[in-house]
């Protein structure tokens, strides 16, 4: 199905019918090597436990995702890039009927071979700036990728230690007719170093840039007041799914949740109707302040105003490549 009308159908399901577990996005972990060793995240993603499946297994993983609910796919990691055949994999999920992200590191964004080719397969690449990738003088080069046709979200890992300095990344985002997502920090159960950021100082730090910098950042006002308490999602949704390389579904996340199946075997829409996918909502919706980061990942999606806007925003950049 073509994704544009994907997307109406999942709308409709979610927003009018009340279908609050019918997922629409998915995190496609395709590998977990990386070649860095950032502080926040969890050890699995670097370092090759999880595995890589070879280019047909994830071949059968993309055709199970696009006979699915799923308008948008975001290959990650790891550092995806690493794979040699990344780009035969995202022009293989590039067809039509998904959007498709890259989130990258910034690992190969020095290749000008890779930098041609990328843009024709992605829609949008997800560029991970900050302190903790070691990479914050990307920012000072960041323009140059508009003569590759990519249309580039920066995101940047906010901690307790950097959000002082999240101004002058927007500032160097804004300057390159860019977007910037911040991401704060998660404190994994396994994370030996503390480094979330206390939840009232990112509300005041990120709602004081929503304001002065409109859609520059590309956090919306359901996230980030969520924050504090001040709108709180109405309902318990779950829109999102993480897929581990092997093909592995850990629902209803990968900090909480348990493996319900694999999509290199079985169809998405089996597992998601299955008594043990029914059996974890029920869990959800019993004990939803389990699910907190779930709850700020998807807020958004819970107002139909922060959805019209946030469709407004990315539609013009889609279409017309200007980000705000």
């Amino acid at each position: 199905m073509n994704r544009d009308l994907k997307a109406l159908s999942w709308f409709l399901r979610t927003q009018l019918l009340g279908d609050n577990f019918r997922p629409a996005y998915a995190t496609f972990k395709v590998t977990s090597r990386c070649n860095l060793r950032c502080t926040f995240c969890s050890p699995s993603y670097y370092d090759g436990s999880l595995g890589e499946a070879d280019t047909e297994t994830v071949k059968r993983i993309i055709d199970n995702i696009r006979r699915s609910s799923i308008v948008v796919i975001s290959f990650e990691g790891g550092e995806p890039t690493t794979r040699r055949d990344i780009l035969e994999l995202l022009r293989y999920a590039h067809d039509g009927s998904l959007y498709v992200m890259l989130t990258t590191n910034g690992y190969r964004m020095s290749d000008e071979t890779f930098l041609s080719k990328v843009g024709e397969v992605v829609d949008f690449v997800h560029y991970s700036i900050d302190e903790y990738h070691w990479n914050v003088k990307a920012l000072e080069d960041l323009c140059k990728l508009r003569q590759y046709g990519l249309k580039v979200n920066v995101q940047t890992v906010v901690t307790k230690h950097n959000l002082n300095r999240l101004e002058d990344k927007v500032k160097a985002v804004q300057r390159c007719r860019y977007k910037l997502l911040v991401l704060p920090a998660v404190d994994y159960p396994t994370s030996k170093v503390k480094l979330a950021p206390d939840p009232m100082e990112l509300y005041k730090v990120l709602s004081d840039l929503k304001r002065r910098y409109g859609s520059v950042l590309n956090n919306s006002w359901g996230f980030i007041e969520a924050l504090v308490a001040k709108r709180r999602p109405k309902r318990l949704t779950s829109y999102s799914i993480t897929i581990y390389p092997n093909g592995d579904l850990p629902y209803p996340d990968d900090m909480e949740g348990v493996v319900v199946g694999n999509l290199s075997r079985e169809r998405l829409e089996s597992i998601m109707s299955s008594s043990t996918v029914k059996d974890l909502q029920s869990k959800m919706l019993l004990d939803a302040a389990r699910f907190e980061y779930l709850h700020l990942q998807t807020s958004m999606f819970n107002d139909i105003r922060d959805l019209a806007h946030y469709v407004w925003e990315m539609g013009r950049w889609r279409f017309t490549g200007r980000s705000f």
